[in-house]
């Protein structure tokens, strides 16, 4: 016998689908995966924000909200990614917002680790991103592992939260973080940048305002890979968000280095995989990978950090020589 529909649902989970038009996944995938959750699904609500197209899909699929407390198609044309987030979030009616993207797979305990964060005492609850294998959600295999350690692995700080012993967080990814519905009106994103920038502009904001961030390890999630999307999607593009945060936020890490002028880009690669070492050991530490398999990984961590953080320097010298027609790109992908 299934349990009766609450009058208003713990969480809100907007699924915007700005990733699923660029064909790097599919809602319905990500919406399995939220079926899958050891969270009660008739306290979810889902939130999908699209195209025409999308949302005439999702409605003819999702016509019952089963198992789910609800499903709101939203159509929202021409807006951005971040403007989607946005959007989407005035349509919640949870007092947990919960983000993700239609190009994301949430594991099982995705939304119960999330929620967790939030009722212990968290404004915002951050999670863990990994990488799919190429023909299935499998995320544990050695270039998957060291290739999410890289890209998503800046999350984890350094410092401990002496009331969880576990690292405080110092940025979130954008498909996978939860907050108070209060916290996120105080503190939406900023997209005069269109989809650029909006996470660390957030964060500072969060932080700005005496926020407690959290992080949760099993608040995990697996998001589409392919290497030419990893490379030129990903890293080519945080060539140009790392060099303009630089400029727009006096609190972005490691100011020093936009000091070094013309050689930004090349201190920049050198000191990102310098970086990557001690993530690898924080991010294998928070996954349960085995101390003997952390160290034999190394060094392919090491050489696949040398060609993203090789492509994230030549996506700053095109910055440099070319700022709009950088940014128009950037915009767009």
């Amino acid at each position: 016998m299934s349990s009766p529909r609450p009058e208003k649902p713990v969480v809100s989970v907007i699924v915007e689908g700005y990733n699923e038009t660029r064909e790097l996944g599919k809602a319905v995938n990500t919406l399995d995966a939220l079926q899958r959750q050891d969270f009660p699904a008739h306290q979810v609500e889902i939130v999908l924000m699209g195209n025409v197209d999308q949302v005439k899909e999702w409605k003819a699929r999702y016509e019952r909200s089963e198992p789910f407390w609800g499903i709101q198609a939203v159509e929202a044309k021409g807006l951005s990614y971040l403007q989607l987030k946005n959007r989407g979030a005035q349509f919640a009616s949870a007092d947990i917002l919960a983000f993700t993207d239609s190009d994301v797979y949430p594991h099982r305990s995705w939304l119960s680790s999330l929620v967790e964060g939030i009722r212990a005492g968290g404004d915002v609850s951050i999670g863990l991103s990994l990488f799919k294998s190429a023909k299935s959600w499998e995320w544990n295999r050695a270039t998957r592992l060291a290739a999410a350690s890289i890209t998503w692995g800046w999350v984890v700080g350094k410092r401990l939260d002496p009331t969880s012993n576990l690292p405080l967080p110092v940025g979130f990814m954008d498909h996978n973080f939860g907050l108070r519905v209060d916290t996120f009106r105080r503190h939406q994103y900023d997209t005069k940048f269109s989809r650029l920038c909006g996470a660390p502009l957030l964060t500072r904001s969060f932080l700005d305002s005496g926020a407690k961030l959290v992080l949760q390890p099993h608040q995990r999630v697996t998001h589409y890979f392919s290497w030419w999307y990893w490379l030129k999607c990903l890293h080519f593009r945080y060539g140009y968000e790392v060099y303009m945060l630089r400029r727009l936020n006096d609190q972005y890490p490691d100011q020093w280095i936009a000091r070094t002028s013309l050689f930004e880009p090349i201190t920049t690669m050198l000191w990102h995989i310098l970086l990557d070492v001690p993530r690898w050991l924080r991010i294998s530490r928070l996954l349960d990978v085995h101390p003997v398999r952390r160290v034999i990984l190394l060094p392919l961590v090491i050489a696949m950090s040398c060609v993203a953080r090789t492509a994230e320097m030549v996506g700053m010298y095109c910055t440099m020589a070319a700022p709009d027609a950088m940014r128009q790109w950037a915009e767009s992908v």
